[in-house]
C-alpha cells in the first residue's frame, strides 16, 4: 500500500510587526530629547486637547458681542449676588456691556487706556466691580451704576491722586490699590469700599528694587489650619510674603519672607488655582505654594516644566507684551495661558489639563484677554467678543489640527525597521478626511498621506423612512489603516493633521506596522 510521501514544514518566521499605543494623552513635550520622550507624550500637539482618556480636537469659537469701537483689552466680570451676571469690555476708548449676543449699544463708561486690571468686593452694601489702569480714574460698577472714582465720587477715594492706581486685590475683606511705578500699596478700612487711603510702602524690603507688579491672595497651611497670606510681586521677580489682615497693626501684620520666582508677565500674572495661586513668570507657570518652598525657584516644580524650552523661549521674545494672563476653565479641566506673539495681532495659548498636568498649545484664538461668564469661556480679539471652546469652527474658518507622537523604537532600538502603515484609531460624527505619515530618525516633515473615512448611512428625523433607514448613534469609531510613504530607520514618530469643519474628533490610540531588519 502506497503512502503519501511526508513532506517537513518549515515554519516561517514573522514578517510584519504591529504595536499599539494609546493617543498622546501625556501632552506636548517641549523639554526632553527626542529620543526620551514617553510613548503618550507628543512632539507637537497643536489644537488637540489632552483629556484623562483620549485626545480631542478643541472646540472652535463663536462670535458673541460685535462692532465695538476699536480693539478689545479687557474683560471684566461682574458676579451679582442676585445671579444676574455682566461681563464687560475695554477699549482703547470705551467700556462696553458685552454680556449679551450681538452689535454692542452705547458705550457705558470712557477711557484712555483699555489694559485693566479688575476684582470684585462686596461691601456689605454692594457688590462692587473694580477696574484700574494707571491712566484714568478707576471706575466702581454695582450693577447698575458706574462710578467714575475720585476724592469727590461716591464712593470716593482720598490720600491717592487716582490715575495713580493700576491694580487693585481684595485681601481678609480689605481693598488694596497698587500705586503704579512704585513700590507702594495703598489700603481701606477692613469692609470699605471707599474712604481715606492709607499708604504701606515695600521700598525697604525689595531687596532687588522695582515696582509692584501684583498683589495676590494666598491660602495656605500654617499648620494650624487654613490661612490667608498677602504676596507683593515685584517687577524683578521677588514675592514679599506677609502674613494678618492689618498693615497699621504691627502684630497683625507679620512678614513671613521674600522669595525669587523669576521676573512676572505683565500685572496679570497672578491667577487663583482652587486654594493656591499661580504665577506667570519668564521662567515658566509655578504654583505659589512650590515657589514659596526655598529662597530660590527649583525649576522643576513648575507647571509649565514639561513645556519649559517653548515657554521660556516665547517668554523671552514677547514677554513683555500686553495679554499675558492665566485663565482656569472649570468646565474643560484647563487652564488656559493666553500667549501673545503680537499685541492686536497674532495670539496662541498654551493650555494644560488641571487634572493630568498634560499641556498642548492653542493655535487661530488672536485673543487679547479671556473671561468666564457663566461658566463659559469667552475672549475678545479685534473689535469683538467671542464664546470660545464651542462648536467646531472657528467663526468662519475650519479648524487645522496637528499633531506628531513621540518618537519610539518598539523595544528594538538597536535594529533598524521598514515602518510600513500608521493607524490613528478614532471616533468622529461625521464624513473625515485627514492626513497621516510618519518621520524616522528624528527627522520632521511634512504630512503627505490622504486617508478619507465616510461614516455609515444614517436617519435623520422627518426624512429617513421608518423602519427602515439607521439611526446615528453618535461617533464612529475609525480604524482604517493608512499606508504613508514607507521609511527605514531605526525609530518612527507618527503624524496626523485634520480640517475640521462642523466635526468632533477623539483619538484613542495609535497602531504602527513594520518588519524588523538587522543592526546595519
Amino acid at each position: 500500500m502506497r503512502t503519501p510521501l511526508r513532506v517537513k514544514t518549515i515554519p516561517r518566521g514573522e514578517v510584519s510587526v504591529v504595536k499599539s499605543y494609546p493617543s498622546p494623552v501625556g501632552g506636548w513635550n517641549a523639554k526632553d530629547s527626542l529620543g526620551a520622550m514617553k510613548p503618550i507624550d507628543a512632539i507637537a500637539l497643536e489644537n488637540w486637547f489632552p483629556s484623562t482618556s483620549y485626545v480631542e480636537i478643541r472646540g472652535g469659537y463663536v462670535n458673541h458681542a460685535t462692532a465695538m469701537t476699536g480693539n478689545g483689552k479687557t474683560l471684566a466680570v461682574h458676579n451679582a449676588i442676585t445671579g444676574t451676571n455682566k461681563m464687560f469690555c475695554s477699549t482703547a476708548s470705551d467700556v462696553f456691556n458685552v454680556t449679551a449676543a450681538g452689535a454692542v449699544g452705547a458705550s457705558v463708561a470712557s477711557r484712555t487706556s483699555g489694559k485693566h486690571q479688575w476684582t470684585m468686593f462686596g461691601d456689605g452694601t454692594n457688590s462692587w466691580l473694580i477696574m484700574a489702569n494707571g491712566v484714568d480714574k478707576p471706575l466702581y460698577y454695582d450693577g447698575t451704576t458706574w462710578v467714575v472714582v475720585d476724592a469727590a465720587s461716591s464712593p470716593a477715594l482720598t490720600g491717592l491722586t487716582t490715575t495713580e492706581i493700576i491694580g487693585v486685590n481684595v485681601h481678609k475683606g480689605r481693598l488694596f490699590f497698587i500705586q503704579k511705578n512704585t513700590l507702594a500699596v495703598w489700603y481701606l478700612a477692613a469692609g470699605a469700599a471707599g474712604g481715606a487711603l492709607t499708604k504701606f510702602d515695600l521700598q525697604g524690603e525689595a531687596k532687588k528694587g522695582g515696582y509692584l507688579m501684583a498683589m495676590a491672595t494666598w491660602t495656605r497651611d500654617a499648620g494650624d489650619g487654613a490661612d490667608d497670606v498677602a504676596v507683593f510681586i515685584t517687577s524683578e521677580g521677588e514675592a514679599i510674603v506677609y502674613q494678618g489682615n492689618n498693615p497699621s497693626v504691627a502684630a497683625n501684620w507679620v512678614k513671613i519672607g521674600s522669595y525669587y520666582i523669576g521676573k512676572p508677565l505683565g500685572r496679570k500674572c497672578a491667577t487663583q488655582f482652587g486654594g493656591d495661586v499661580i504665577i506667570l513668570t519668564e521662567n515658566g507657570t509655578f504654583p505659589l505654594s512650590a515657589a514659596m518652598q526655598s529662597a530660590t525657584i527649583d525649576y522643576k516644580l513648575a507647571l509649565s516644566f514639561k513645556i519649559e524650552n517653548a515657554f521660556t523661549a516665547q517668554a523671552r521674545n514677547s514677554g513683555s507684551a500686553f495679554g499675558w494672563s492665566a485663565t482656569i476653565f472649570p468646565a474643560r479641566a484647563a487652564m488656559v495661558v493666553n500667549v501673545p506673539i503680537n499685541e492686536d495681532g497674532e495670539h496662541e495659548q498654551y493650555v494644560m489639563n488641571t487634572i493630568t498636568k498634560a499641556w498642548c498649545k492653542f493655535k487661530e484664538w488672536d485673543a487679547e484677554d479671556f473671561a468666564i461668564l457663566n461658566g463659559e469661556l469667552y475672549f475678545t480679539t479685534s473689535n469683538k467678543v467671542v464664546k470660545a471652546w464651542t462648536g467646531a469652527i472657528d467663526g468662519a474658518n475650519n479648524i487645522v489640527a496637528y499633531a506628531k507622537t513621540a518618537f519610539n523604537y518598539f523595544d528594538a532600538p538597536g535594529l533598524q525597521k521598514q515602518y510600513k502603515m500608521f493607524r490613528p484609531v478614532m471616533a468622529v460624527n461625521g464624513n473625515v478626511t485627514f492626513l497621516t505619515d510618519i518621520d524616522v530618525d528624528f527627522q520632521d516633515g511634512l504630512v503627505s498621506g490622504t486617508t478619507t473615512y465616510t461614516t455609515a448611512s444614517s436617519g435623520k428625523w422627518d426624512a429617513a423612512i421608518w423602519d427602515a433607514s439607521y439611526w446615528s448613534a453618535g461617533l464612529e469609531t475609525i480604524k482604517n489603516w493608512t499606508s504613508p510613504n514607507e521609511w527605514q530607520g531605526y525609530c518612527a514618530a507618527g503624524k496626523i493633521k485634520i480640517e475640521t469643519n462642523l466635526l468632533t474628533v477623539q483619538w484613542m490610540s495609535y497602531d504602527m506596522m513594520y518588519e524588523k531588519g538587522g543592526m546595519l
